[in-house]
């Protein structure tokens, strides 16, 4: 009896100390895990003013997170650097010259130095945006706000933007208004970035169309692909634009403007499409994740263990993770299940740093980090949404 009673009392104590590291008390902003070996969860930090939008890896291991009214930097180990109070909800790119440049959900754009000093303020209203800016060439920035208007500045330069095309306004005649589709808020919200590929030309999908513009902003060619809203593009070597609708379509269009194929798989699909070095599409839908050909072929599909949250990311040594409403999971290259970490719902798409940690904002208000092997972001053309680290949208940022 004696030794029954004994291991009656080491359960419990057990579930006690397991139950006291789920559910620990909020006020602990950085939590830390204790596990050794295997897919673990690193830490947790909780953001104090709510939602977060995007993260940005810095080179020296620095986490940049744009949130609700406020720009933070955190250390790889989870303790906050500092925190600048800016308004809006941020979207955030991290550029060659060492600052953060980003957007706000209100209009507003901005540039912080990596030590949280305000360096570049325009004081421009745009209207509002839902995704961060591209970096082109010689610190361009080209901007897309949530209706679907595109601006771009040069910060090192100037506050006034470069050049701009916008849509179709009641009443308004000029050069720069001649973007199709409808220019009112009232509409569904774009939160599409511009994607910029090796000759610098700059895709964006906005509303039904998907438009090429060349470096100096003039249009090159439009083609409608959807009645529906198009989200993130993706790029391939050769140039070509993977981007899927909210109509459960992925399309392949060339960078002339031709539509090459459209595949469609058995759900809608959840953020960007993101594309390996071989030239493999893999996408995530509200139940599977699917690998296609660069011919529009189906190689493999993966039902998920958990519904999931956010698009994919793709490692150097293949591995895939995406995120889950229950935490994070790993697949092969194959399709098979690698693992399943239980963590706070996933609330954006992963990243991954040099040293292999994977990060993305969690629980709304919270960013994960959690460790698997140790292998960094694929050296791919499109290996996460936003392209690399740095959220920079253009296929030759090296990282």
């Amino acid at each position: 009896m004696a030794s029954k009673r004994t291991i009656i009392i080491g359960v419990a104590v057990a579930a006690i100390a397991c139950a006291a590291f789920f559910f620990r008390p909020r006020s602990d902003k950085t939590s830390a895990a204790v596990a050794t070996s295997g897919p673990r969860l690193l830490w947790q930090y909780e953001a104090e003013r709510g939602a977060l939008a995007t993260l940005v890896l810095g080179s020296d291991g620095t986490v940049y997170v744009g949130g609700n009214n406020a720009l933070m930097a955190l250390s790889s180990d989870g303790k906050l650097k500092w925190q600048s109070t800016y308004a809006g909800l941020l979207y955030i790119v991290g550029a060659s010259d060492g600052n953060i440049y980003g957007a706000s959900s209100l209009g507003l754009i901005f540039g912080f130095s990596d030590d949280g000093k305000l360096s570049w303020n325009p004081g421009a209203g745009l209207i509002g945006f839902g995704a961060p800016p591209a970096v082109g060439t010689g610190g361009a920035l080209v901007y897309a706000n949530s209706v679907s208007d595109v601006f771009a500045f040069n910060p090192q330069k100037s506050n006034s933007e470069t050049w701009s095309q916008n849509t179709f306004r009641e009443g308004m005649l000029g050069q720069n208004y001649a973007l199709p589709g409808q220019a009112t808020t009232s509409q569904e919200r774009s939160r599409s970035s511009p994607v910029i590929w090796r000759d610098e030309t700059i895709a964006l999908g906005r509303q039904h169309w998907l438009h090429l513009f060349n470096p100096d902003g003039s249009p090159q060619w439009f083609i409608e692909l959807t009645t529906g809203q198009l989200g993130q593009a993706a790029l391939a070597h050769d140039g070509t634009i993977y981007i899927a609708d909210d109509r459960s379509n992925l399309f392949a269009v060339s960078r002339y403007g031709q539509l090459k194929w459209t595949y469609q798989p058995d759900y809608w699909i959840i953020g960007s499409p993101i594309v390996g070095e071989d030239g493999t599409i893999y996408l995530v839908t509200s139940e599977k994740t699917y690998a296609v050909s660069p011919d529009g072929s189906l190689k493999w599909s993966a039902k998920m263990p958990q519904p999931p949250s956010t698009g994919p990311a793709l490692a150097a040594d293949g591995t895939i993770y995406v995120g889950g409403d229950s935490g994070i999971f790993a697949l092969h290259s194959d399709g098979t299940a690698k693992w399943a970490l239980h963590a706070m719902r996933a609330t954006g798409a992963p990243t991954i740093a040099s040293d292999g940690t994977i990060y993305f904002p969690c629980g709304y208000s919270w960013v994960c980090a959690v460790a698997d092997e140790g292998s960094p972001l694929a050296k791919s053309p499109w290996p996460k949404e936003f392209h690399d680290p740095a959220n920079s949208n253009r296929i030759l940022t090296e990282f």
